[in-house]
């Protein structure tokens, strides 16, 4: 009998399981870069986007009032629109996942103020005119209120 000759190893044909084991890797490797890709486009379109329009205060004896929802996603709405010289009651609603997001802090008006989870308010008086901005105690959300 003579010598079998085995094929050079490299020619040396692969398995099922050996070639799912070098793809597996790959495939989720291509996964997570189209997720990143994904984040990464939605959060450019979403800090491009215009602020909404801001809501006007609705006055009710004497009192203007906005109402504010407070959640872990942030304050909505988060744009303001009130007058000079007449007290703003601030109405919130609060998840008990909005974290940070239930504390206000307005610096132009002296405001930092906890906020009870559910429903909770707080008064202030607009004395001076511009656009003043509002942030979570960790500036992590924000907003605007416009005094005119």
């Amino acid at each position: 009998m003579g010598k079998r000759k085995l094929p050079p190893p490299n020619t040396v044909k692969k398995g099922r399981s050996e070639r799912a084991s070098t793809t597996t890797p790959l495939i989720v490797m291509g996964i997570v870069m189209i997720g990143l890709v994904v984040w990464i486009v939605s959060s450019l379109a979403r800090s491009g986007s215009p602020p909404a329009p801001a809501a006007l205060a609705q006055e009710l004896n004497g009192v203007q009032v906005i109402s504010m929802n407070l959640s872990a996603s942030g304050y909505s709405p988060n744009n303001f629109t009130v007058k000079k010289g007449i007290p703003v009651r601030v109405n919130t609603n609060s998840t008990s996942d909005a974290g940070c997001v239930r504390g206000i802090m307005i610096p132009d008006f002296a405001i930092n103020k906890p906020v009870d989870i559910g429903q909770d308010t707080f008064t202030f008086m607009p004395d001076k005119t511009g656009t003043f901005p509002f942030t979570c105690q960790m500036k992590m959300s924000s907003g605007t209120i416009k005094v005119i």
